[in-house]
């Protein structure tokens, strides 16, 4: 039920987004876009006898709508599949779902902070009951316009939620690097 109440959040706040129609919207219109690139996972995994971090790497793939707010911010949404390694035999594939406020800093330099909801789509052969389906965290970065169309990005993804929890003394919290390409069309 939990899941579904914060499915329901994210799902909303995107909606709300969509509909935002106001006279920065009328001067400056809806950018939409391709990206793709590395994804760097980092799990950091926590046991009864000590704690490690298993890293990995893999890439992703997604779409953007960027909707402008004002002169100098904006709103974009976005829909991303990733793929890492997870295991030495297994990926670890996920659906990411992250809102965020652009900003300019300067003329070819933006900012940006979100939240990010991730779902679970498989960890290769092994069995998807033992995972958290729904994670939610939050990201910032940075992105820099090589051209008016490309550009180049970079964000860390910080969890609040648990990959996989067995119990008080075991549980798998991940967090990820992606640095990419961007195409605006």
């Amino acid at each position: 039920m939990k899941r579904l109440i914060l499915f329901s959040f994210a799902f909303c706040f995107i909606n709300f987004t969509f509909s935002q129609n106001n006279e920065n919207n009328k001067k400056q219109s809806l950018a939409y876009g391709i990206k793709a690139g590395y994804n760097g996972i980092q799990i950091k995994i926590v046991n009864e006898t000590s704690d490690y971090i298993q890293k990995d790497a893999g890439v992703y793939v997604g779409g953007f709508v960027n909707i402008p707010t004002s002169e100098g911010g904006s709103i974009q949404t976005e829909l991303i599949y990733s793929s890492s390694r997870y295991n030495s035999r297994d990926n670890l594939e996920l659906l990411h779902l992250p809102a965020s406020y652009r900003f300019t800093l300067s003329n070819d330099f933006s900012g940006f902070i979100g939240t990010e909801a991730q779902y679970l789509l498989g960890v290769g052969n092994i069995e998807n009951s033992y995972f958290n389906d729904l994670m939610f965290g939050f990201f910032f970065g940075a992105s820099y316009k090589i051209t008016p169309q490309i550009h180049i990005e970079a964000r860390p993804y910080f969890s609040f939620t648990k990959l996989l929890e067995n119990g008080p003394t075991e549980h798998r919290r991940l967090n990820t690097l992606q640095i990419g390409l961007a195409y605006q069309f």
